[in-house]
């Protein structure tokens, strides 16, 4: 019989960045008032992997008079409202944006959806506008024309050089691995795993734990764990008094730690996930370990790296790969976690595997 684990993630968002300059706006509005400008066109990667030529559509409201930005009037003959569109956008693709512009010394942003909250939006088409297109919002200044507020409008100034920074991202992809681990019953193995059932009249070891007893055996051990067998290779005192304190721990977690260790599994249910982990690593139990890692829920931030580490000394790639791309999907706030960059600089080969992912 074989058992497989499954494991889903998400890889990071598709991130590009598009900078446009626009020398003599007031020029190009006036000559394409009806039907707007577009930009030079400029490459987005899909979800799918596919490369798509997208374009900014610049279109100029017909009249500035009567507009208000944050209470104050704006002369028509020195500011216009526009439009910003994305364009020539194919049906099924689905994108957030940000925009950037500097007008009469201030950062005016906008947007639409949300790649960190991954809320993003497919193309809008109207009966009086077949051609796909998504619009930018501006969420920086209350612009409004006759009385009313309208988030659609950037104002700008005719007479300068307007410089637009675009960033827009598509979503990750779903990442699938699987690994097969083969379960096989056989007699000696039921036999083994007898041996831990009656381990009260055929043991020669002890492991204590908070004052509890537990029987096993020097040579299961060994054959078990890397470390034990060192242990006892190099006659230290606990193979000299039989007996070895596991006190780091608590008894509930021995008891499943020698349960792995003579059946290769774990059937009651782990209480503490945590501790389980530290004692694989310690003790050096691959197997363990992968599956403790398998059966963990949504793993926190805070030990996101802790795992990576794990994974990357046990060379478990699967569960390796998964972390980093959790790091991927948010790299500026872990990059900010002092605690995280200290694990990741002690283990610098960490850094080149990011740059291969």
């Amino acid at each position: 019989m074989t058992e497989t684990w499954g494991t889903c993630g998400l890889s990071p968002t598709n991130k590009s960045v598009f900078n446009l300059k626009i020398e003599d706006l007031s020029g190009l509005i006036e000559i394409y008032r009806q039907t707007g400008f577009t930009s030079p066109g400029f490459d987005v990667v899909g979800s799918d992997g596919e490369m798509h030529t997208l374009k900014l559509l610049i279109k100029s409201c017909k009249g500035v008079l009567g507009a208000q930005v944050e209470g104050i009037s704006k002369p028509a003959d020195e500011y216009v409202l526009i439009l910003i569109d994305v364009v020539d956008v194919p049906a099924d693709l689905s994108l957030a944006g940000t925009i950037e512009m500097e007008v009469d010394g201030k950062t005016v942003l906008g947007s639409f959806g949300n790649a960190e909250q991954y809320k993003f939006v497919r193309p809008s088409i109207t009966t009086t506008r077949p051609e796909p297109y998504i619009r930018f919002c501006n969420n920086s200044s209350i612009v409004k024309i006759l009385g009313r507020a309208d988030q659609s409008y950037f104002c700008v100034a005719t007479k300068a050089v307007l410089e637009v920074k675009v960033e827009l991202s598509t979503p990750g992809t779903v990442t699938r691995s699987t690994s097969l681990v083969e379960v096989r019953e056989s007699r000696l193995l039921t036999d083994i795993k007898s041996l831990l059932t009656n381990a009260d009249n055929y043991a020669d070891f002890s492991i204590v734990c908070q004052g509890q007893n537990f029987p096993c055996h020097e040579a299961i051990l060994r054959a078990r764990s890397p470390v034990l067998d060192k242990m006892f290779l190099q006659k230290m005192n606990e193979w000299r008094s039989r007996e070895m304190i596991m006190d780091d721990v608590k008894k509930e977690t021995v008891g499943y730690f020698l349960e792995f260790v003579y059946k290769g599994e774990v059937t009651k249910k782990v209480k503490n996930d945590d501790e389980l982990i530290y004692v694989a690593d310690k003790y050096n139990i691959v197997g363990l370990l992968e599956l403790c890692l398998h059966r963990l829920p949504e793993v926190e931030e805070s030990k996101v790296v802790d795992m990576l580490v794990l994974a990357d000394r046990h060379n478990l790639q699967d569960f390796k790969k998964l972390m980093m791309q959790r790091v991927l999907k948010d790299k500026t706030k872990f990059l900010k976690d002092e605690d995280f960059v200290a694990k990741l600089k002690e283990t610098p080969h960490l850094l080149m595997d990011f740059f291969q992912l």
